[in-house]
């Protein structure tokens, strides 16, 4: 079971610890370093109300209601209509929400927590934002991250290159959509 909780200011050396392991940085640093990665976290962090994403912490709990184990990854959702320019370039409706994830801990990676986390993050969201469409971006080489957003019901739009993204490696567009709120 995974459980979010908000990223604090004695979180940072952990993120970028993180952000130097290879199995992260190959995705996240792509056209970016890990000190310029971390100054937009820590600014962030530091003023959590101007910001319109919401940085949050992976902590995997254990067997037990009280057995909650050390922090295995983060992760941030924003609303699409906060950042236009992304949004327009993504393909973003107004509405959509966008999420980005990693599983820093190396230990942490190839036991399913990213499905799971990728589920409890599109709840987070629609908790707050009920009805919204999801959209993310991986990296197209990123097999595994599609890998568990096609098992969360995820639908790939498109593969290509964005313009406000670092880099002009193509991504690998996908979109959960809106629940059908009829039924």
């Amino acid at each position: 079971m995974i459980e979010l909780r908000p990223l604090l200011p004695n979180d940072l050396p952990l993120v970028a610890g993180w952000l130097r392991e290879q199995h992260v940085a190959r995705w996240w640093l792509s056209g970016t370093t890990a000190a310029a990665e971390l100054e937009k976290i820590k600014a962030r962090v530091a003023q959590p109300s101007g910001d319109a994403t919401h940085l949050l912490m992976v902590v995997e709990r254990g067997g037990s209601e009280l057995e909650i184990g050390a922090p295995g990854g983060w992760c941030q959702w924003y609303p699409y209509d906060a950042y236009p320019a992304e949004a327009k370039a993504i393909g973003a409706r107004p509405g959509d929400c966008g999420i980005d994830y990693a599983i820093g801990d190396p230990t942490a990676t190839g036991r399913g927590l990213g499905k799971a986390l990728i589920a409890v993050l599109v709840g987070e969201v629609r908790r707050h934002h009920p009805g919204c469409g999801v959209i993310v971006d991986p990296n197209a080489k990123n097999v595994a991250s599609r890998w568990v957003l096609e098992r969360n019901g995820f639908t790939l739009i498109s593969v290509q290159a964005v313009v406000t993204e670092p880099t002009d490696e193509p991504v690998a567009i996908y979109r959960l959509s809106a629940p059908d709120c009829t039924a």
